[in-house]
Order: structure tokens, then C-alpha cells, then sequence
């Protein structure tokens, strides 16, 4: 063989190695950008802290609200990666869909979360049905107005409404939260600097705890929106592997697509193999990164 020959072959031998080493490379590269990117969609996704209570002394838990069995079942406290689990939870009720949403979930079998407000004298009602009817009330706001975020006696003075509203109309205490925004929301800035920074410390300290959410169902986006994307938006953690989802839905009166869109929501993710259940004081959380 000549020189040239054996040259040629080094080379063509040194180019092949060089290209299987760009391969995996580049599949190294794909990969650790996928898990970062899983890492960050998750940001502070853990087991919910359960020495929120026991952690007080003897004399702060004599202040807290007292505790009673809900109706509806309590989460799974060791939620596993495997344990496929979706939660679903409405915000800014009750109102006119109210009933509508309690008829499709009663019709599947299945429980939800509602976050419940203020919304008009008399909705004591309304939410003694939602207990009745065996879901699990939780808290979002007495006014929904952002001006709770003043300070940290203007937020409990407007939770502490809402929370003896639902113990008045149920003989139920809540000590499930939701942030009206979210932790993570920066309107809260326009009255109070590190507000969201501060409740997310406190709130645990007073054995309550709270809940952003990992899903969005979108229908907060606009009135009557469209369907097909609300159902789209609320079932893309199914395509993404998600096994823990946490689904931000609306139970405002405008909100009438959101109910026509809940039982395609339903179907994908039972038929995706997931189970549906309360959040608790004991369930699965997901926590914002606050931005104030």
C-alpha cells in the first residue's frame, strides 16, 4: 500500500472517530438542556413541610384556628414519582357555574379544590353546597382586591374574613391557601416591597399552607375562551411527563367555557392513568419563587 494510501485511510478513520464524537456530544448536550429544563419548570415542586403545626409552641397553637376532618378525602402524604395525581382547583368562586362544575364532577366521581372568595352577599350558600357536596374548600381572598398586599395585618385581616365566612357557612376551618396572583405575582409590589416574601414565611408559621399551581388551564386569559384551548393547555402535562399536577381553573361567573371544557380535562387525564384527589394540609405542593 502507498504512503498516500495509508494517509487517506488515517484520515477517513480520524474523520469517522471525530464525527461519532460530535454525535454524542451533541446527545449529551440535548440531554442535560432537557433536564434543566425539567428542573426549572419544576422550580420548588416538594412534599408539603408536615411539622408546620408541631413546629409552634405551646402558646402560639392555642391561637390557631381550630382543625376539623373534611368531607372530602384527604391527599396521599407520600405521593410517590410513579403516582400518577392531578389536582384539580378553581379559583374566584362561587357563582352561576358553580353548580355546573359540582354536576360534571359528580357525574365522573371525582373531588376538586376550590379557592373561594367573597362574591356577593349571601354566597355562604353556595359554598356550604360545595362542602355538602363532599370537595374540599380552601382560601383565596374575602375581596380579591390587591390592595390585601399593604401589609402583612391587611392580608391576614382579609384572609381571617374569608376563613370565619367558610367556618360560619360550614362549621369547617380551612388552612389551605391561595395567593390571589400568586406568590410569584408582582402587582403586590405596587403597596408593599417583599410582601409575597414575607406571607410565604408566615403563612406556614400560622399552620396554614399555601398553593400556586404547575398547570394553567389559561381560562383566565379572557372571557369564553375558546375550548379546544383551555382543554389543550390544561392537558399538556400529560404530553410532558408531568406525574404531579397542580391545575389552575377559574369558577368566575364569565368562566362558562371552562366548564364546557372540563370534561374533555377529565377524560384525557383519566384516560392517561392519572387519579384525582384533594390538596390538604398533608398533599402534594408547588410552590412559586415569590417576586417581591
Amino acid at each position: 500500500m502507498t504512503n498516500r494510501k495509508r494517509k487517506r485511510g488515517w484520515h477517513f478513520r480520524k474523520e469517522f472517530v471525530a464525527g461519532c464524537i460530535i454525535i454524542v456530544l451533541l446527545t449529551i448536550a440535548i440531554f442535560v438542556a432537557s433536564a434543566f429544563k425539567t428542573a426549572q419548570r419544576k422550580q420548588t415542586k416538594t412534599p408539603a413541610p408536615l411539622d408546620n403545626i408541631a413546629s409552634h409552641t405551646e402558646e402560639e397553637k392555642t391561637t390557631l384556628p381550630p382543625q376539623t376532618v373534611p368531607v372530602a378525602s384527604i391527599a396521599n402524604p407520600t405521593v410517590s414519582d410513579d403516582d400518577k395525581v392531578i389536582y384539580l382547583t378553581f379559583d374566584d368562586g362561587p357563582t352561576a357555574n358553580t353548580k355546573n362544575i359540582l354536576d360534571v364532577l359528580d357525574r365522573y366521581g371525582i373531588k376538586a379544590t376550590f379557592f373561594v372568595i367573597h362574591t356577593y352577599d349571601g354566597c355562604e350558600a353556595q359554598i356550604k353546597e360545595i362542602y355538602d357536596r363532599g370537595q374540599q374548600l380552601a382560601l383565596h381572598s374575602y375581596t380579591h382586591d390587591y390592595s390585601i398586599y399593604r401589609s402583612m395585618d391587611t392580608y391576614f385581616d382579609d384572609l381571617n374574613k374569608i376563613s370565619d365566612l367558610v367556618y360560619n357557612a360550614t362549621g369547617y376551618r380551612s388552612m389551605l391557601v391561595r395567593f390571589p396572583g400568586g406568590t410569584s405575582n408582582t402587582i403586590s409590589r405596587d403597596y408593599c416591597d417583599g410582601i409575597m416574601s414575607a406571607l410565604a414565611e408566615e403563612l406556614p408559621r400560622r399552620g396554614y399552607q399555601y398553593f400556586d399551581w404547575d398547570w394553567d388551564s389559561t381560562d383566565a386569559s379572557g372571557n369564553r375562551r375558546d375550548v379546544d384551548v383551555i382543554v389543550d393547555n390544561a392537558t399538556d402535562a400529560i404530553d410532558y411527563g408531568d406525574n404531579h399536577v397542580i391545575l389552575l381553573m377559574h369558577d368566575a361567573a364569565a368562566k362558562t367555557t371552562t366548564v364546557e371544557a372540563l370534561p374533555q380535562i377529565i377524560e384525557a387525564y383519566r384516560d392517561a392513568g392519572y387519579r384525582f384527589d384533594v390538596l390538604s394540609l398533608t398533599s402534594y405542593t408547588y410552590h412559586h419563587n415569590p417576586n417581591n
